[in-house]
């Protein structure tokens, strides 16, 4: 059997490392959402734009660079929503 080569092997690693670092940003971000429901909605609703965005995929020049403006925006939201949490949680009055 043929071993693979370096480039997959390397994507891989990679791919399992970002898939491993999102799985723990994701268990750490939901446990702030607790005492946020409105916040946990907003981010939901954002990550459910994101995934109708990336199935409406007919070809990098389908939408004319629109809906993957919409995808970068709709991350920087999620990264606010998280701050957000991140803020309230950390500066008490």
């Amino acid at each position: 059997m043929p071993q693979p080569s370096f480039r997959v092997v390397r994507s891989a690693r990679a791919l399992a490392a970002v898939a491993l670092l999102g799985l723990g940003l994701a268990a750490s971000a939901r446990a702030d959402f607790d005492e946020h429901p409105h916040l946990a909605a907003a981010d939901r609703a954002a990550y459910q734009a994101m995934m109708q965005l990336r199935t409406a995929n007919n070809g990098p020049a389908a939408f004319g660079g629109h809906r993957d403006q919409a995808l970068r925006l709709l991350n920087m939201a999620r990264r606010q929503i998280r701050a957000s949490v991140w803020y309230a949680d950390h500066h008490h009055p």
